[in-house]
């Protein structure tokens, strides 16, 4: 197993923090910009939308309006109106101090608040073995939802598909496109406590998010109990500075933002190489999120209460399919809202609104709009189409039939499949429901070497009839032509397109590979050696050591060969061939010494290795003064899947637990500008890595003053609670009248 490697620490906020001096003091913090809602009233929706479209979408800032707790009915939204119905409803509070979950009612967690509250004071905010209970991700209630609706614009609102307005008007939501049985349900509220956090993340699949506080503690007495003025604290980043805080969070302090498991110091804000906006937000203040804008929140006071949704919108879906997918894949972080398909839907829905437009107005802005997002969706249905098209010489004649119900994931990663994906007859275990647990894995995760145990002799399957989606593709092509006759060459037939194409496709590949991988009998697996888990170690390798291994490497055979980098002889199908010389890399060597995923190489039609690009890093090639090594533009932390993949995986190719610490920079080296150099990769160093692996980031050097532990975890201790699912002993506060700074024994 790869060493563990140092880690920054959690770091609460004191309840004391002046925020605004803090901000004042710091040269790369400032204030999030706020416009008032009656600003909205008295510009228009048009302009607002343009607003958000300008400064949230394109220049990826956080935008904050504030003065909606005017607008808001008190009366509603309120502690007392959710006690009094809701307050039997069981929901699943999450205690951060254990990482666990706790089921209790929401009447008495809201009973609880101001004891949770009092134990935090000054002296022991550090306290690790206090309880931080935060009832977050609930269902919102529909009376809030029914009335926030009144009250929010409506092109930001949750769900909105805009059917009611003009009939050639754009969907604000385009997950409200999908059938209802397929959308995902994210209006959720947040009630939380001071102490309570939300650790540093960005949203989901690269949507837009949105989050209103509607109710806050005032300080005031409440049912007999002083209360504390409720705010949250937001950290927030520029949707530009993505790569930055990818690799500031990988390199510096040791965390992959894509895991959403460390809330940062302030310290480490201080430190970072790229700006930090910060938010104040209080009841009233409704907060819209860029797309891939890392953010993070805490709450202080007795209460806040919060509602929160994201938007999926043509911008969101490619950022989603480029960018936040590829991520989420090798963490095997379930992507629930359905991109794909999303694009397939609202190509239909789009298509439909053309059609039903009664001799349309080109000049029209709202047409203009209307047809630049029906010409976006298309380019993306053509890249996934083209993505699934079979080999011209060699069509699929056995492929099974699944009606879409756009619930098929892949086994490994978790990703939702749209259409084509592959299934293992041979792998098929029983489940908790009546029908047996098939093996399915999606394209992506097949090229990258994941699998089942079998590795090969795996089925075709797909979802929607292929003729069919051809024929879709045809009639939106020509209803775009329509509209825009210069877009001919551009989008030719897709026939046509899969000729001319130079690449082989993704479901061309998983043919290929299909072909070439060995199958593996489930009752007789092959264990992989121990010398095959130490070629990709982190560590430093000793003389004899290297010695030992290399006796152990073998010669290559007539169907194997020898890495040129890490000098292991691999069978052909585990090797990438160059075809201009005798050089064989493994792709775990290109992984991490090149930044180049399997299927960026498998895709080329003529490949050429490393080497024959002079680019090649080994310590013979380094000799050549002839070459210029190529240095890995960003750290491969590594990732340990096997607790979330299904039991039944395999990594067959590369082992992705390994990162590539040895092939960056030396630790010496000025770690905030390696950063701030390559964060935007350069395409002329690296052809191709524009996307997947060039964005997962830096190096090991410890930001100044941030605190390191070994492990991510913070210590605390097990407690039973029983039937009180808030500790018994934040009692002994409401009877002593204040907060201790040793917590009591329980």
């Amino acid at each position: 197993m790869p060493a563990q490697r140092p880690r920054a620490a959690f770091e609460p906020l004191s309840p004391n923090l002046d925020l605004e001096a803090l901000v004042e003091s710091t040269p790369n913090f400032e204030y999030a910009t706020r416009i008032h809602c009656d600003a909205i009233d008295k510009n228009g929706l048009d302009d607002f939308d343009k607003l958000v479209a300008l400064q949230v979408v394109r220049l990826g800032k956080p935008l904050v309006i504030e003065g909606f707790d005017r607008r808001l009915d008190h009366t509603l939204f309120s502690e007392k109106w959710l006690r009094g119905h809701y307050s039997a409803k069981t929901e699943y509070a999450r205690n951060l101090s254990t990482k666990t979950d706790l089921p209790l009612t929401i009447g008495h967690y809201l009973r609880n608040m101001p004891l949770l509250t009092d134990q935090w004071t000054s002296y022991n905010y550090k306290d690790p073995d206090r309880q931080r209970i935060y009832l977050k991700d609930i269902d919102c209630p529909p009376e809030w939802h029914d009335e926030l609706k009144k009250v929010i614009p409506s092109p930001v609102f949750y769900l909105n598909n805009a059917h009611s307005n003009a009939p050639i008007a754009r969907a604000g939501d385009l997950m409200s496109c999908l059938p209802p049985s397929a959308r995902a349900e994210n209006l959720m509220c947040y009630i939380g406590h001071e102490g309570t956090y939300t650790p540093a993340h960005q949203e989901m699949c690269g949507s837009l998010g949105q989050n209103i506080m509607v109710e806050a503690s005032d300080g005031s007495t409440e049912n007999g109990k002083d209360t504390k003025p409720g705010s949250s604290i937001w950290f927030m980043t520029e949707s530009k500075d993505r790569r930055a805080v990818s690799d500031y969070w990988m390199s510096t302090l040791g965390h992959d933002i894509d895991i959403e498991d460390h809330f940062a110091q302030i310290n480490a804000w201080k430190a970072a190489p790229f700006k930090t906006y910060v938010v104040e937000q209080k009841a009233g203040d409704f907060i819209l999120i860029p797309p891939l804008a890392a953010h993070q929140v805490w709450n202080r006071g007795t209460r806040t209460m919060k509602v929160a949704w994201n938007r999926t919108t043509v911008e969101s879906l490619d950022k989603a399919l480029h960018e936040a997918l590829p991520h989420a894949r090798m963490v095997c972080r379930d992507e629930q809202y359905k991109n794909k398909s999303i694009v397939f839907f609202s190509l239909e829905y789009y298509s439909n609104v053309l059609r039903k437009a009664q001799k349309p107005d080109i000049s029209r802005p709202a047409f203009k709009k209307l047809i630049r997002d029906f010409e976006q969706l298309f380019g993306l249905y053509n890249e996934v189409l083209l993505s699934e098209c079979f080999g011209n010489n060699s069509p699929e004649q056995d492929i099974e039939f699944i009606p879409y119900d756009s619930n098929i994931t892949c086994s490994y990663c978790r990703g939702n499949i749209f259409n084509r994906f592959l299934t293992c007859p041979n792998c098929v275990a029983p489940s908790i429901s009546d029908e047996d647990d098939a093996y399915d894995i999606c394209m992506e995760c097949y090229v990258m070497g994941r699998s089942c145990i079998c590795i090969s002799a795996l089925k075709w399957v797909e979802q929607f009839d292929w003729n069919e989606l051809q024929e879709k593709h045809e009639a939106w092509r020509q209803q775009l032509l329509k509209v825009k006759s210069d877009l001919g060459q551009k989008y030719l037939p897709l026939n046509t397109q899969r000729e001319r194409l130079n690449k082989r496709t993704l479901a061309e590949i998983c043919q290929s590979e299909l072909s070439r991988r060995p199958w593996v009998d489930v009752s007789k697996p092959i264990v992989q050696s121990e010398p095959m888990e130490e070629k990709d170690s982190d560590t430093e390798e000793t003389t004899s050591a290297r010695k030992k291994r290399k006796m152990s490497r073998g010669e290559p055979t007539e169907k194997g060969g020898r890495c040129h980098i890490c000098k292991y002889v691999e069978p052909l199908w585990k090797l990438a061939s160059c075809a201009h010389c005798s050089k064989h890399y493994c792709y775990g060597s290109l992984y991490r010494a090149f930044n180049v995923l399997p299927q960026q190489t498998m895709e080329v039609l003529d490949w050429k290795c490393p080497k024959c690009n002079k680019i090649c890093s080994c310590a013979a090639c380094r000799r050549d003064p002839t070459m210029c090594p190529f240095e890995p533009t960003c750290m491969l932390l590594g990732h340990d899947t096997r607790k979330i993949a299904d039991p039944r995986s395999v990594e067959s190719l590369v082992d992705f637990r390994h990162s590539n610490l040895r092939w960056l920079k030396k630790a010496a080296d000025d770690e905030t500008n390696r950063i701030k150099t390559h964060q935007y990769p350069n395409p002329l160093q690296n052809p191709g890595q524009q996307n997947d692996a060039d964005e997962e980031n830096g190096h090991l050097a410890p930001a100044p003053n941030v605190q390191l532990e070994e492990s991510s975890a913070v210590s605390a201790l097990p407690t039973n609670y029983e039937d009180i699912p808030v500790d018994p002993a934040l009692e002994s506060l409401l009877l002593s009248g204040g907060a201790t700074s040793t917590p009591p024994d329980i």
